[in-house]
C-alpha cells in the first residue's frame, strides 16, 4: 500500500465529509441533544434521589454511557450508513471512479482509504457530542440542574466514546460500505440500520421477562449492537445506590468485550470483502474491454425509408395519462429492487414476535384483540413507513439524475405535477406493502391466540383513516425539501433531522397535538368507542396533516427544478416582488393547517395540562396551600350526593348536602373546601339559605354566622 495515495485518497473524503449537509444536520442534532439532556431529561433511577437524598447525576460514566448507547442507534445507524454506504454508489454515479482507477490508486487504497475516511468524521462528531456534553453540563449556568452535576472527568465522557461509540462505528461502516458496493442499491443501503431499530428498539431493548432464561438472557446481551441491553441487564436493573453510579466507572466485563470483538472483526472483515468485490469488479470490466471486438458489418444495403413510413403518431400527453406512465415505470422499478422483500419480511415478524410476546401486569400475556393489536404496531408503522418513504421518495426522484435521463425526460411536455404524482403514487406501494404485511402478523397473532375473533374495523380506523393522512404528509415533505436543494444528502440530512426531532419530543413527552404529525404515543383503543375524549383534537389534527401534505405538494411543484441551477436566477427570484407573489400564491395551501395547528395550540394551552391550567395550579398554591395547609377542618357526618351523567355529552351534574361536625377542641370561624378546576354553574346554600362563599382561585372559604363549636 503506498501511502501517498492512501492519504489522498483519505483526504479528499475527509475534507469533502465536513461540507455535506447531512453530516452538518448530524451535528447540530449533536449540539442541540447535549444542550437537552443537560437539563437532566435522562437519570438512572435509584431509591436514594426518591427520599430526598444524593440524585444520580448525569454527568456519572454510567449516565453518559447510557446516553452513548441510546445515541449510536437513534441517530448515528442511519447518518453513518448513508455516509458509508453511499460513498462508492457515489463515485460510480459520478464517473469518479473510472478517473480513479485509470490511476495507480489500488482497490485496497480507495476503499479503505474511503471508509477510514467515513469513520475519522464520525469520530469528530462522537469528539464534538463529548465536548459539547461537557459544555452543557459543567460550563453553562442551569440552575435547574445543579443537583444532578457531579465533578468534571474527562474519563466519564471519553470512555463511552471508545468503548460503546467507536466499535459501532466500525461494524457499521463496514457493513454499510459493504451493502453498497455489492447491491449497488442505494435502498439496500438503510437495510441494517432498520432492521437493527426494529430488532433493538422494539424488542432487545425492552422485552425482559421475569421467566427469561439466564443463559438465553446473556445470548440477547452479546448480539445486541448498541451495548443498551448489557448495561441494562447487567447493571441498572440491580440497583447498587446512588453513589456508586455517581463516583463509579462502569465495570466491563467479558460478556462486554466479546460483544465489541465481533462487531469489530464483522465491520473490519466487510471492508476486506468490499475491497475484494471492487478488485474483482475492475478485473471484470478489463476483461470485458479486452474481449469487446468492433461491431460487425451490417449485412445487405440500407434500406431506404421515410418517416411516414413507420406509421409514427403524437398526441397531447394528459395530465392522467403522464402519472400512469411515470407511476407504471416507478412500479416496475420497486419491483425489481430487493429492498421490499427485506423490509416486509422483517416487519412482519417484528410485528408477530411484538404481539405475541406482550406481557401486562405480573407477567400475564395480554388478551390480543383487533383494536389491541392495531395500536400495538401503529407506532412501529408509522415511524418504519416514514423511513422507507424517505429513502424510496429520495432515490427515485435522484434516479434521473443518477443514470443521465433527466435532460431528456424533463424536456418533455409532462407536466410537474404529473411527474411528482407519479412517483408519490408508485412510492405509496410501499407503505401498503407494510401495511399489508403487518395486518397478515396481526391476524396470524389473533389465530394463534385463538380468543378474539377477527375484524377489520378496527384496522380501517387507526390505520386507514389515522396513518395515511402522515403518509402523505411525509412524502409530499420530503418531495418539497429535495425540490428546493435538488441534492440527496440535503434531503436525507433534513428528513433524518426532522424524524429525529420529533421522536426526540415524543420520548421526552415534550410534543403535543399541534405538531404531533406522526400521531407517536396518542393512539388508544376501546371497543366501547372511538375516541370519545380526543376525538375533537384528533380530527383537527389529521385536517392539519392533509392540510400540510397539500401545502407541500404544491410547494415542491413550485420549486422542482428541471433546469439547470442559475445563481443569477436564484438572485432573481429572491428579490421582494418575485418573493412575494411566490408567497401569495403559496397562501391558500397554507391557510388551512395554520388555522387547525392554531386551534390546537390554543387548545393545548387551555387544556388540563397546558400553559393556563399550571398557572392556575401555581396561583392556586401560592394563593391557598402557603395559608390554609394545615388549617383545622371539620368531619364529615353525612354526606347525600346525587348524581347525573351524560357520557354521550360528556357531561356530569352533582347535587349533595353535607353535614358536618366540629370534633376538634377549638372554635371553627371559617371552613375551607377545595373545588375542582372543572367545576361549572355552581351554587350554595348554608344552613339551608343561599350562601355565596369567598373563591379564592377554587378554594371556597365558608364563614357560619355562628362559630362552629
Amino acid at each position: 500500500m503506498n501511502f501517498r495515495r492512501f492519504g489522498a485518497t483519505f483526504g479528499v473524503e475527509f475534507r469533502h465529509s465536513f461540507q455535506r449537509p447531512l453530516y452538518i444536520m448530524l451535528a447540530m442534532i449533536i449540539v442541540f441533544t447535549a444542550y437537552g439532556l443537560s437539563s437532566g431529561g435522562m437519570q438512572i433511577s435509584s431509591g436514594d434521589s426518591q427520599v430526598g437524598g444524593t440524585k444520580a447525576w448525569i454527568t456519572s460514566e454510567f449516565a453518559q454511557t447510557q446516553t452513548m448507547t441510546y445515541l449510536t442507534l437513534l441517530f448515528y445507524a442511519f447518518f453513518l450508513a448513508a455516509s458509508a454506504g453511499l460513498t462508492l454508489i457515489r463515485d460510480r454515479e459520478t464517473k469518479v471512479d473510472a478517473i480513479l482507477h485509470a490511476t495507480p490508486l489500488t482497490p485496497g487504497e480507495y476503499v479503505w482509504g474511503r471508509y477510514l475516511a467515513v469513520i475519522a468524521g464520525f469520530v469528530v462528531l462522537l469528539l464534538l457530542q463529548a465536548l459539547t456534553s461537557a459544555l452543557f453540563n459543567h460550563v453553562v449556568p442551569n440552575g435547574s440542574a445543579n443537583e444532578i452535576r457531579g465533578p468534571f472527568a474527562w474519563g466519564n465522557y471519553l470512555r463511552p466514546v471508545l468503548f460503546v461509540g467507536l466499535p459501532f462505528f466500525l461494524f457499521f461502516a463496514g457493513i454499510s460500505i459493504f451493502v453498497g458496493e455489492k447491491s449497488r442499491n442505494p435502498v439496500l443501503v438503510f437495510v441494517l440500520p432498520v432492521a437493527a431499530l426494529l430488532v433493538c428498539g422494539f424488542f432487545l431493548w425492552t422485552w425482559a421477562p421475569s421467566w427469561l432464561d439466564v443463559r438465553v438472557n446473556k445470548i440477547l446481551q452479546l448480539v445486541e449492537p448498541s451495548g443498551y441491553r448489557w448495561l441494562n441487564e447487567t447493571h441498572l436493573k440491580v440497583d447498587r445506590g446512588v453513589e456508586f453510579y455517581n463516583t463509579a466507572r462502569v465495570p466491563y466485563d467479558a460478556l462486554f468485550w466479546m460483544n465489541r470483538a465481533w462487531m469489530l472483526l464483522l465491520g473490519l472483515g466487510a471492508v476486506f470483502l468490499t475491497q475484494r468485490a471492487v478488485a474483482a469488479s475492475l478485473a471484470g470490466e478489463a476483461v470485458g474491454r479486452s474481449r469487446r471486438g468492433a461491431p460487425a458489418n451490417a449485412v445487405g444495403a440500407p434500406v431506404e425509408a421515410t418517416l411516414a413510413d413507420l406509421h409514427m403518431r403524437t398526441s397531447p400527453v394528459g395530465f392522467l395519462g403522464a402519472v400512469r406512465a411515470v407511476a407504471s415505470i416507478e412500479l416496475k422499478e420497486l419491483f425489481r429492487q430487493p429492498g421490499l422483500y427485506i423490509f416486509a419480511p422483517l416487519i412482519l415478524i417484528q410485528a408477530l414476535g411484538n404481539a405475541l410476546l406482550a406481557f401486562g401486569a405480573f407477567d400475564t400475556p395480554i388478551l390480543l384483540t383487533p383494536g389491541i393489536t392495531a395500536v400495538a404496531v401503529a407506532n412501529q408503522i408509522s415511524a418504519l413507513v416514514c423511513l422507507l418513504l424517505l429513502f424510496y421518495t429520495v432515490e427515485s426522484l435522484e434516479r434521473e439524475r443518477t443514470t443521465g435521463l433527466a435532460p431528456l425526460l424533463y424536456a418533455t411536455p409532462v407536466r410537474t405535477a404529473a411527474y411528482l404524482f407519479g412517483k408519490a403514487l408508485a412510492n405509496s406501494f410501499v407503505a401498503a406493502t407494510i401495511l399489508f404485511a403487518s395486518l397478515v402478523a396481526c391476524v396470524i397473532a389473533l389465530l394463534v391466540q385463538g380468543t378474539v375473533p377477527f375484524s377489520i374495523v378496527p384496522y380501517i380506523l387507526l390505520w386507514g383513516c389515522l396513518l395515511v393522512p402522515t403518509f402523505l404528509l411525509w412524502t409530499s415533505f420530503v418531495t418539497a425539501v429535495y425540490g428546493i436543494f435538488g441534492n440527496r444528502y440535503a434531503a436525507y440530512a433534513v428528513g433524518f433531522g426532522v424524524f429525529a426531532l420529533t421522536g426526540y419530543r415524543a420520548i421526552t413527552g415534550k410534543i403535543s397535538w399541534a405538531a404531533n404529525w406522526p400521531l407517536w404515543g396518542v393512539m388508544r383503543w376501546s371497543d366501547l368507542g372511538f375516541y370519545e375524549t380526543d376525538r375533537a383534537a384528533l380530527v383537527l389534527n389529521r385536517v392539519m396533516v392533509l392540510g400540510a401534505a397539500v401545502f407541500f405538494t404544491a410547494l415542491a411543484v413550485r420549486l422542482f427544478g428541471r433546469r439547470e441551477r442559475d445563481g443569477v436566477r436564484l438572485l432573481h427570484r429572491l428579490e421582494p416582488a418575485p418573493l412575494f407573489r411566490t408567497v401569495l400564491g403559496l397562501l391558500p395551501a397554507a391557510i388551512v393547517p395554520l388555522t387547525c395547528c392554531a386551534a390546537l395550540a390554543f387548545m393545548v394551552s387551555q387544556g388540563m395540562e397546558g400553559g393556563a391550567a399550571k398557572k392556575l395550579r401555581k396561583d392556586y398554591w401560592a394563593k391557598n396551600l402557603k395559608t390554609w395547609l394545615g388549617a383545622p377542618l371539620p368531619d364529615i357526618a353525612r354526606a347525600d350526593i346525587r348524581l347525573d351523567l351524560k357520557p354521550a355529552d360528556k357531561w356530569i351534574s352533582s347535587k349533595g348536602t353535607l353535614t358536618l361536625v366540629n370534633a376538634l377542641d377549638t372554635t371553627l370561624t371559617q371552613i375551607p373546601l377545595t373545588g375542582g378546576l372543572h367545576w361549572e354553574k355552581l351554587t350554595w346554600t348554608l344552613n339551608g339559605k343561599p350562601y355565596k362563599p369567598d373563591d379564592r382561585l377554587r378554594l371556597y372559604v365558608f364563614t357560619p354566622p355562628a362559630p362552629l363549636a
